[in-house]
């Protein structure tokens, strides 16, 4: 019987995320899965391998491509594309692709979704609309000249143009999101443990600063970042560096939003509205005060139940532990079945 072609995957995912990946491999791929290995142990490994799927970011340089002496295929995972070494890929012969990431472009759009609610004033808007309230006018028949804009005064509604954005946490979700964010006229700051390149932040938009400088000069502040320990990042601290009537949105991990400095802020009127998709408990407890502000009309908040990547119905049950429909090994199959490869660099 012949072996099946071998799959290095490079990941950052953690171990419930991992297998989802190894349960939705084709079951015509051996798949070796390593998380964040050191540089030699790839360098060992590579030269069995027929393909190279590699996550996000991640140098992949001449000595790695070299030692690939068997591989079809150099698949990158995101958008993330500038530390792969794409000259000496040329050089090898070997084909290089890019792929993004579909829950984090859905996470980017939710996050889009999160912003433009809030400064559109939308879940207020919408109960207002629906009241059958006494707007000190009769209705009239709408046609060209006849129409009713504003009927029940709303104010504070704004616009996204010329907006400054600060996400914190500028991963994959991020790029995304900043990539959208530029289409819409606004100024991006961004911040990350290490900051991106020169090209990577002229390609996206984006300029790199300090999250105090974010807190101080952006009118909505995203946040991304990932579980980092028991104290949240964004609490009543940060909160109070930020500008009076600026915005919070979140999608990050439920750990790094202080709920209750959130609730405080939007009381006092520090904040003009946040959103949230994570939380410090999942799901939100019945007497969480989040719920008890969410259901009062003028209450800027918009609260989603962790849903920003997709519902269940991007879980497909009849494979393995559930795994997650994906699209990782669509260009490895169109290798093997001599197919078109998508989003190819090289």
């Amino acid at each position: 019987m012949p072996s099946r072609p071998r799959v290095l995957y490079l990941t950052h995912r953690g171990l419930q995320q991992q297998q989802w990946a190894l349960a939705g491999a084709p079951p015509e791929l051996e798949v070796v899965m390593r998380r964040d290995p050191p540089k030699a142990e790839v360098l060992a490994l590579l030269p069995e391998m027929d393909f190279l799927i590699t996550e996000r970011a991640g140098t992949i340089d001449a000595d790695m491509i070299a030692a690939g002496k068997k591989l079809r295929l150099i698949q990158r995972l995101g958008i993330q594309t500038w530390d792969l070494d794409l000259e000496a890929a040329r050089q090898a012969g070997t084909p290089v692709c890019y792929l993004p990431i579909g829950a984090c472009v859905m996470v980017a759009e939710h996050m889009l979704l999160q912003i433009l609610g809030l400064i559109k004033r939308v879940r207020e808007g919408m109960m207002v609309a629906a009241e059958a309230g006494d707007w000190g006018r009769p209705p009239r028949k709408s046609d060209e000249d006849t129409f009713a804009y504003n009927w029940s005064r709303r104010t504070g509604i704004r616009g996204l143009e010329n907006a400054t954005v600060g996400i914190l946490g500028m991963g994959e979700i991020g790029l995304e999101l900043a990539w959208r964010l530029a289409r819409f006229g606004c100024r991006v700051l961004y911040h990350k443990r290490r900051p991106l390149p020169p090209e990577a932040e002229a390609r996206f938009q984006v300029s790199y600063t300090s999250p105090e400088e974010i807190a101080a000069r952006s009118d909505i502040v995203c946040g991304l970042l990932p579980y980092s320990g028991p104290m949240p990042t964004l609490n009543a601290a940060y909160l109070a560096q930020m500008r009076a009537g600026a915005y919070l949105v979140s999608c990050g991990s439920g750990d790094t939003v202080d709920n209750e400095a959130v609730l405080a802020a939007l009381k006092s009127g520090r904040l003009a509205g946040a959103a949230l998709d994570t939380y410090n408990w999942e799901p939100l407890r019945p007497d969480d005060p989040l719920l008890e502000l969410a259901r009062q009309p003028g209450a800027n908040l918009i609260l989603t139940p962790h849903t920003a990547a997709g519902g269940v119905t991007d879980i497909d049950p009849a494979s393995p532990a559930g795994a997650h429909r994906t699209p990782d090994y669509a260009n490895l199959l169109a290798v093997l079945r001599g197919g078109e490869l998508r989003y190819r660099l090289v």
